[in-house]
């Protein structure tokens, strides 16, 4: 129990005494005016978040109305009683506001009274302080209810009778029994915390310090080994993906930042140099929560070892975050699916290029796949990545999809038969199941695949589609959640929460969710287009048609896919003649080329000519059932719904209640 007068918070050498409402560096106060403290203030409370222009002047500027001429003058203000340092402590985000960037700690110190209490024996024991040393109370320790001081760890008896010696000196000399038992057990806290596990980490993409840009798939792809390497660990609670690191890429980061940034414990740091057939790395791995170095190492090896180091680095994080590992984990943790270093560079390469996620980039993704199964066809991993290529492709619309679902399976039978415990074969196997309608079969492959590596971001995201399609949206989310957890910067795992909100008839927050996913990259065009769905799902049609043409406008060159969405738009905003120009316009180009039938059912359904929209559905069930597989939760069916036809074709999809 603590009684609390005097509250102030601490960041680098300053302290913010809202009791007395000055800032002090040291023991010297620093005027501010008093808009100023409260501007500081504001985002102090807020540290590590941006803070907007207007949610500042609201927060200081309650009952007046002010220009932002008065904010920046605060700001002006503060920066100069933080002295140089001020342009690092509180950031400038241009056009969106100021981040307060340095670690803060709560401080609270008491003139009347401290209360301590410990507990042992379901005895309370109360210990009454006159003062503190200045810098605010110590946290209230708790009795270890297992037990007394008898069951403390042997090697922490010497660091407790220490602190029971200086007790003793104390002059407190009347409460000396009873302070000892509340010191013991705050030494238990304080011994215990530095052997505790850390349960999250992120490994940063390692510095190619040589600059060489045919060696980037190396220092990518080393961190992208690491961090597969440890997702498969149950004990480690977050693996941040690869996909959210690589925004660091290039930039100058602070493990510290990242930490806050990521919401991450541990961060690891890695340099990289190659010379001809040499390899020089340098690692080190940094508790965020007190900037403290838990471990760190340099390898001088051969191109050719670069399995064995990758093995190495993450077996020392693991020992490093102090995970106690079963022996199977332990084995899982140093397996190594190749003894060809060269089989291992080349599947780097695949997956470097693949990340690219372009026509030409997906190409040369199969390309060093294949190369790397000819150079050791044992090597499960990349018969795996091979057929989430071709997954790839037919998704982009760059290959047929009864050729890609061949090619998908047969990638994945062969990893299967290889290694029946390699998660993203099951993954893979999972999304053949569903093209195939066999949605009880792709269901237990997601939960295979999720119990091998419950870290992976790509078997939660595609298990959650999965769930949508079956029309389990209430269990999809928390999937969600949990591949934003582990990938936050991810774009595809933010645009799913918005889908799945549109899914679910959350119209405002799904507009909500894919603002937030275009803020994060104005470019990324299927953000907008799912903005356009659920403006149309509201009515908003003007809207959905403006937002349509913006994202044309960033595909460039929309194809039939984008043309149909945009008649779609024109049809449901009662502008027929325009809907009709571009069905017409795609019915010449089909003649020429493959247009997706189901690009014809849209229009129709958007032009309420149902006859035309169950036909073309027909036919689009016909060529390939999975581009209508959210077929049960999709609202763009809604108008539908009530046509016997509508609960056919839901029969035939398996998809029938």
């Amino acid at each position: 129990m603590q009684k609390l007068s005097h509250q102030t918070y601490c960041f680098d050498e300053f302290t913010l005494d809202l009791t007395r409402g000055c800032l002090l560096q040291g023991q010297q106060e620093i005027k501010l005016r008093p808009k100023s403290f409260e501007v500081l203030k504001y985002l102090v409370e807020n540290n590590g978040r941006l803070v907007s222009k207007d949610e500042l002047i609201h927060a200081v500027w309650v009952d007046a109305a002010v220009t932002d001429d008065s904010l920046v003058q605060c700001l002006k203000d503060i920066r100069h009683a933080l002295s140089d340092e001020a342009q690092q402590i509180i950031k400038t985000v241009h056009g969106r506001g100021y981040i307060f960037d340095r670690e803060v700690s709560d401080g609270a110190s008491t003139t009347p009274v401290t209360t301590y209490t410990a507990e042992t024996a379901g005895v309370q024991v109360i210990i009454e302080e006159e003062e503190t040393d200045g810098h605010g109370v110590i946290e209230t320790p708790h009795w270890p209810t297992s037990g007394g001081v008898g069951l403390l760890p042997a090697h922490r008896a010497k660091g407790i009778e220490r602190l029971t010696t200086a007790i003793k000196q104390h002059r407190w000399s009347a409460v000396l029994g009873v302070l000892t038992l509340a010191v013991v057990a705050a030494a238990f806290v304080y011994f215990t915390r530095s052997g505790e596990a850390i349960d999250s980490v992120a490994v940063m993409p390692f510095v190619n310090v040589s600059g060489d840009p045919n060696t980037e798939y190396l220092s990518e792809g080393i961190s992208d080994s690491i961090i597969n390497s440890l997702s498969q660990l149950p004990n480690l609670k977050k693996v941040i993906a690869l996909n959210s690191v690589l925004r660091y890429k290039g930039k100058q980061t602070d493990p510290q930042v990242v930490g806050r940034e990521l919401n991450v414990r541990a961060v690891l740091m890695g340099r990289l140099v190659q010379q001809g057939d040499n390899l020089s790395i340098s690692t080190e791995l940094v508790d965020v929560r007190d900037n403290r170095r838990l471990w760190g190492q340099q390898y001088s090896r051969k191109l050719a070892d670069i399995t064995a180091v990758q093995t190495e680095i993450a077996q020392e994080i693991s020992e490093r975050l102090r995970l106690r590992l079963t022996g199977e984990e332990k084995k899982r943790l140093t397996k190594r699916y190749t003894q060809s270093g060269e089989a291992y560079q080349l599947y780097l390469m695949g997956r470097y290029y693949r990340r690219r996620q372009t026509k030409e980039g997906l190409g040369k993704s199969i390309e060093y796949f294949e190369q790397a199964t000819k150079k050791d066809p044992s090597y499960a991993p990349a018969y795996a990545e091979l057929g989430e290529t071709y997954r790839n492709l037919a998704w982009g619309g760059f290959l047929a999809p009864k050729e890609a679902r061949q090619r998908e399976e047969w990638a994945a039978l062969k990893a299967l038969q290889i290694d029946d415990a390699l998660a993203e074969a099951h993954v893979l196997m999972a999304n053949i199941k569903e093209i195939d309608l066999d949605w009880s079969g792709a269901e237990e492959e997601y939960k295979r695949a999720l119990e091998l590596d419950p870290n992976s971001v790509r078997a939660h995201q595609t298990y959650a589609w999965h769930l949508e399609m079956v029309g389990r949206l209430d269990e999809a989310m928390p999937h969600l959640k949990r591949a934003q957890e582990l990938d936050p910067l991810e774009l595809s795992v933010n645009l799913d929460i918005g889908s799945a909100l549109y899914f679910s008839r959350q119209y405002d927050r799904a507009i909500e969710q894919f603002q937030k996913t275009i803020e994060m990259d104005p470019n990324f065009v299927p953000a907008h287009v799912g903005l356009v769905q659920t403006y149309q799902a509201k009515g908003m049609y003007e809207e959905a048609i403006a937002e349509r043409k913006k994202a044309d406008a960033l595909g460039q060159a929309p194809g039939s896919r984008a043309r149909a969405q945009l008649a779609y738009a024109y049809a449901v905003a009662g502008k027929r003649d325009e809907a009709q120009k571009i069905l017409i316009d795609l019915k010449e180009l089909s003649k020429q080329r493959d247009v997706s039938p189901f690009d014809f059912a849209l229009i129709y359904m958007g032009l309420g000519e149902k006859d035309q929209a169950f036909e073309w559905l027909n036919k689009t069930f016909d060529e390939n059932p999975y581009r209508i597989s959210f077929l049960k939760v999709n609202p763009r069916f809604d108008s539908l719904r009530s046509d016997p036809r509508f609960t056919d074709l839901l029969r035939r999809m398996k998809l029938a209640s």
